[in-house]
């Protein structure tokens, strides 16, 4: 697809992150570089439904079923769940915004790291556990939890490959936006994120009055696994209230890859 910095839908123009566009984006590129346009021209022809349906495979918009209580299952909207939740049809303009993780979407940290672990493992979808075993005082095993398996992923090996190799550009590659990880073995693929708290208005002037105001910011958020090539730990981060991704959540990130990989190699 073509970047020009902006997209036009009806009478409403949605905002690429890079004012002067990105030019003509590949799936790779608008990855590493996080081309808005781009998943609004694909969401657009993908279609709320069908994007729903893989959210959901990858565990989105439901609890994880870690051990612990009060988990939130979070929402991957649909036609049908807005006309039952507002009594109203879905607008095409909903789908560009969820291209993107925004509008219904509301997603967990867990759920984000869990994803990105499927991805990570070629493509099943585990349960998460805190708890490994259970030892009696004398340090006889009493229970022991085993891996479980809550889905397959409906992906070929080459779209998963496709995919873990943009999120590996992401951060070694340049102009990848999150750059900010990148380590000398170059191991590590993610991706970088903003949860928006409000929506800003089409005017200018209002919006930086808005950017301004603590409380509006958006949350960074930055999500990834290590070693690319034979993975080992995931990560997500989200800071709130404190803009990019890329320049607040990565670094948090990449204190936690490198303590994990200097605390193994010791």
């Amino acid at each position: 697809f073509f970047c020009n910095g902006t997209y036009e839908l009806g009478n409403r123009i949605y905002r690429c992150w890079q004012k002067n566009g990105h030019g003509v984006v590949n799936l790779h590129r608008a990855i590493v570089e996080y081309c808005d346009v781009y998943f609004y021209n694909l969401g657009k022809a993908v279609g709320v439904d069908k994007i729903a349906w893989y959210a959901q495979q990858f565990g989105f918009g439901a609890p994880t079923g870690i051990d612990l209580p009060r988990e939130k299952s979070g929402l991957i909207p649909t036609k049908q769940w807005k006309l039952s939740r507002t009594g109203e049809p879905w607008q095409m303009g909903e789908t560009i915004s969820i291209s993107i993780g925004q509008g219904f979407n509301l997603v967990t940290p867990l759920q984000l790291v869990n994803a990105y672990s499927a991805l990570a493992n070629g493509g099943t979808v585990f349960r998460p556990r805190i708890i490994k075993r259970i030892e009696t005082a004398d340090g006889m095993i009493f229970k022991e939890f085993g891996p479980e398996i809550k889905n397959n992923l409906p992906l070929s090996k080459r779209n998963i490959d496709v995919l873990t190799f943009g999120l590996w550009g992401a951060v070694n590659e340049r102009g990848g936006t999150g750059s900010a990880l990148k380590r000398v073995q170059e191991d590590v693929a993610g991706k970088t994120g903003t949860a928006q708290v409000i929506g800003l208005p089409d005017d200018e002037t209002a919006r930086r009055a808005k950017r301004i105001a603590h409380q509006y910011r958006d949350h960074a958020l930055f999500v990834c696994f290590a070693p690319y090539k034979d993975p080992r730990i995931a990560v997500a981060v989200i800071v709130e209230n404190a803009g990019h991704g890329g320049a607040v959540a990565a670094p948090v990130a990449r204190k936690i890859i490198d303590t994990y990989f200097l605390k193994k190699d010791q």
